[in-house]
């Protein structure tokens, strides 16, 4: 039983790590959050697991020997474990969002976009060498805690307080010129099959007007006043009936206010009053920094305690509780595992005194011990670790989780695809 809880600890922590260096990986991308909540079902499954075999070793302990006895307790504690903990691994971070006030909801949604920033490349933050280490776990780990780092107020955030929205313009400048194509490609995916439908159906509407065929009657919409919402999303055809009879060109048609209706509508903060819906791909970078501003207005005026808010409050903060778990759980099962290991071969003469507390210590000190290049940088010290200004034991256990981190991608980081 011992040597079936050694090898189950073993493999455990194998997947442990590797999932937690992918975890990683893709937190150091700009992923969107629903791609990360994929994860959380194997985070959950991993959490349960480690918590098991935890309560195993505790029972084999307890009732070894006792045969019947010793199989009902591990059954039953499985199957009171393994629901509490998965729940407890999907249900916190959603619980813990949903109570944090409004100053760190600020904090993270600043986060976010100083993100996008560093990712490409149209933010630095003095004297923190990212972009050295953006492919290493340094860099990746610090990406994925930045939503903590910056919420427990230091003193960058008060810098990006000053001009939110003008430091945001500038980070999504450097976004939309480095995703110009992806943008177009929106464009050509999302609006222009829709134009090609309202042209079709506003062609065949035109042909029963001159036929004089009933049921054919131009049908204009109620626009309401600047700045009010329509309240309804017409269909294709209650375009093409709003849409002035004698339009000939397929220019024109695109410059109707029923199709730029359509297009802002799909497009939000991508559309650009006055674009060109059927620019080329060259002219279609003259509307980037109006995208930008358009971006960047629209982060601005977030609402910190709606659903975008709490979306972002997710983003920033998933990651880093979830690389926190699979921390934890992860060094439980090596003490376990270490613990199994040595009384396994407890026969053998010099029996091993303070084991428990020597594999905890070296839990805890090797990662500060290898140290982290971008937590060391004196731009991280300025920027993040501001004295009097952020809870002492918060700010420790995630610089320990920095290190452990981005010491673990790197070990693993042959096993991994480059995200």
């Amino acid at each position: 039983m011992l040597i079936a809880l050694v090898v189950l600890n073993a493999l455990y922590l194998i997947c442990s790590l590797l999932f937690n260096a992918e975890l990683l990986n893709m937190a150091g991308a700009d992923i969107p959050l629903r791609k990360l909540e994929v994860l959380e079902t194997y985070s959950q499954i991993l959490a349960a697991t480690s918590m098991c075999l935890l309560v195993w070793r505790i029972c084999y302990r307890r009732y070894q020997g006792k045969g019947r006895v010793l199989w009902v307790w591990l059954g039953a504690s499985t199957l009171v474990v393994t629901p509490l903990t998965w729940w407890f691994q999907g249900a916190a971070p959603d619980w813990v969002a949903e109570q944090f006030p409004g100053s760190l909801r600020v904090s993270s949604l600043y986060a976010y976009v100083t993100k996008k920033g560093l990712l490409y490349d149209s933010l630095t933050i003095p004297q923190i060498p990212y972009k050295a280490y953006k492919d290493q776990g340094e860099g990746k780990a610090f990406i994925a805690n930045l939503g903590v780092l910056m919420s427990v107020q230091g003193s960058y955030v008060e810098r990006i307080d000053r001009n939110f929205q003008g430091f945001s313009a500038a980070v999504f400048r450097g976004y939309t010129v480095r995703n110009g194509d992806a943008l177009y490609e929106r464009l050509q995916e999302t609006v222009v099959p829709s134009i090609s439908d309202i042209s079709r159906a506003y062609a065949q509407l035109e042909g029963f007007r001159a036929g004089g065929i009933s049921g054919s009657e131009w049908r204009p919409i109620k626009w309401p006043n600047a700045g009010d919402d329509l309240g309804y999303q017409p269909t294709i055809d209650e375009y093409a009936r709003s849409i002035n009879p004698g339009v000939r060109t397929r220019d024109a048609l695109a410059n109707t206010t029923e199709v730029r209706h359509m297009a802002k509508t799909k497009l939000g903060p991508l559309y650009v009053k006055g674009m060109n819906l059927l620019a080329t791909r060259e002219q279609y970078q003259a509307y980037l920094p109006g995208i930008a501003d358009n971006m960047a207005y629209d982060v601005a005026h977030t609402d910190i305690h709606g659903a975008e808010g709490l979306n972002v409050l997710k983003n920033m903060w998933f990651i880093p509780f979830s690389l926190l778990s699979g921390l934890f759980f992860g060094g439980i099962s090596l003490v376990v595992l270490i613990i199994s290991g040595v009384e396994a071969l407890r026969s053998l003469p010099g029996r091993i005194r303070f084991v428990r507390p020597v594999a905890v210590i070296s839990i805890v000190m090797l990662p500060l011990v290898v140290g982290n290049a971008i937590v060391d940088s004196p731009g991280y010290r300025d920027a993040f670790r501001s004295l009097g200004k952020q809870p002492v034991v918060l700010a420790t256990v995630f610089h320990w989780a920095m290190s452990s981190e981005a010491m673990l991608y790197n070990i693993t980081r042959p096993l991994l695809k480059a995200e």
